[in-house]
């Protein structure tokens, strides 16, 4: 671990350690993450006892209707169906939407990323609550909140308790957007922090602080720019500039991480993706420093789908893996991070190929985001992150959930 970056993390940490992180009386909305054990899916709670997954790159949000009851119509001709069209998951094929009770009903489609299935249904809006941190209103219902109603059948392999997914791309009908309204005092951002293990992690919307233990972690945030993809209007996209292994820049192509003219190509972060994925240009130059790094390292048969793998010892080490952003950022990415444990004496690293027809250059995976505090702050095009939580003795679930 880079000593400069542990140094300025316990600094930061503990220069706050001392200090109450005061709750003023405003709305700050919260709820507990969960790592689910059955899908690789992280999921947080809505309407007091419903789960919902997290999906930074969903349009929307959708949920599970079974019931067979009536629901509000949205019209056909409105600004808000025009918007579901805009943002409607590339993947699938155009929406057309239905009549219902002699008017025509706005439609939209959602996007399943495990099972790779596209379904059409009725976009309607309910009343759906949150927690807040504010011990004058533990709770808020926000009314006329835009939902995709989908069938079970879409959702038929997700675990119990899960009824549908919670969106969080940079979008207007975006959960996160609808859910931080001005009028309560609510900034255009969300943060969370997955765990990285059983334990509990944190969703915050509506600006900080988020206090982890008597920490703003706020003050652990490094910011870089958040880019827009004017074809991938659902992505989170950085600036990245190059990726440097035990201190050594990987030689790519000048380009390697931009766009082409088809919007594909970028650096973009998912939290429906295991592990960071890189295409197959950048991910043979990158195993190939990581190799190098890691001769004197006895490996061993790789595990499915991970390739290189390595006998895990006492004092096993590997090499430090950043990525540097065009402003000069860098997210270091740590052991914990960079590497999945398999057994007790097998480790491997947590980086995948994704092939030459990649969509994108670099996916950011969840293994790689895990126990690390995340900032999207869309309001500025700002995406903040900490160092990896563990440096400081703490982790995602020490973060206050409740007043």
């Amino acid at each position: 671990m880079d000593k400069y970056c542990l140094l300025l993390c316990l600094l930061l940490f503990s220069s706050y350690s001392h200090v109450s992180a005061y709750y003023p009386s405003k709305n700050i909305l919260v709820s507990s993450v969960t790592k689910n054990p059955i899908l690789p899916i992280f999921t947080f709670t809505l309407n007091t006892n419903e789960e919902y997954f997290i999906h930074i790159a969903g349009p929307y949000l959708v949920r599970s209707c079974n019931d067979g009851l009536p629901r509000p119509i949205i019209p056909c001709g409105s600004s808000t169906c025009a918007l579901t069209r805009r943002v409607s998951p590339h993947q699938c094929p155009p929406t057309q939407n239905a009549i219902i009770n002699g008017r025509c009903a706005c439609q939209a489609t959602a996007f399943e990323p495990f099972q790779r299935l596209c379904n059409s249904n009725q976009y309607t809006y309910g009343d759906f609550s949150m927690s807040s941190l504010n011990p004058r209103s533990p709770s808020l219902t926000f009314n006329n909140v835009r939902y995709l109603c989908i069938p079970k059948p879409f959702l038929i392999d997700f675990p119990p308790g899960v009824l549908g997914l919670a969106g969080l791309s940079p979008t207007a009908l975006a959960t996160w957007n609808q859910l931080t309204p001005p009028r309560l005092g609510l900034e255009k951002k969300f943060a969370l922090c997955l765990p990285s293990d059983t334990n509990k992690g944190a969703i915050f919307f509506g600006g900080g602080p988020y206090k982890l233990g008597n920490t703003d972690a706020r003050s652990m945030l490094t910011y870089t720019q958040l880019i827009k993809n004017p074809r991938r209007l659902n992505n989170y996209f950085l600036r990245l500039k190059g990726i440097f292994v035990n201190g050594e820049k990987i030689l790519l192509a000048q380009n390697a991480f931009g766009f082409d003219g088809k919007g594909d190509g970028g650096v973009t972060l998912s939290t429906v993706t295991p592990f960071t994925t890189l295409r197959s240009d950048i991910y043979k130059v990158f195993t190939e420093a990581f190799s190098k790094a890691t001769s004197d390292i006895p490996r061993v048969n790789s595990t499915t789908p991970l390739e290189f793998c390595f006998k895990s010892t006492e004092h096993f080490q590997v090499p430090q893996i950043d990525m540097k952003f065009a402003d000069g950022k860098i997210w270091k990415v740590i052991a914990a991070n960079s590497m999945k444990k398999i057994t007790d004496d097998v480790a491997c690293l947590a980086f995948l190929n994704g092939g030459d027809a990649a969509a994108q250059a670099v996916v950011i995976g969840m293994h790689q985001m895990e126990n690390t505090l995340l900032e999207f702050d869309v309001g500025r095009s700002a995406f903040g992150f900490s160092c990896s939580l563990g440096l400081v003795n703490a982790s995602c679930g020490d973060f206050q959930t409740k007043p």
